[in-house]
């Protein structure tokens, strides 16, 4: 997925199938995004979806994200490239 720089940008991860409770947890560059991040932020979305949110793109949002989540029984994940185009 591309963008430019500026632009908003919202991922989501939804989980159809699971033993419940979940726990969904985002990533960039293979690294836990556990406190805030400039411009990025997380929120459950009921208790199977979660979704990542970028108000303003700039250049060091580019990455791979990926979503993963877990529970009792094991973990699965999704990934996806973001490119910022531009020059913020």
């Amino acid at each position: 997925s591309a963008v430019y720089a500026g632009e908003p940008v919202q991922l989501t991860c939804l989980v159809t199938k699971g033993d419940k409770p979940l726990r969904i947890s985002w990533y960039l560059q293979s690294k836990e995004l556990t406190v805030p991040q400039t411009g990025i932020i997380t929120n459950n979305l009921g208790d199977q979806a979660n979704s990542l949110s970028i108000s303003s793109a700039v250049i060091s949002n580019r990455g791979n994200y990926t979503c993963v989540a877990q529970n009792a029984v094991g973990k699965d994940s999704y990934s996806a490239y973001l490119e910022v185009n531009g020059t913020i």
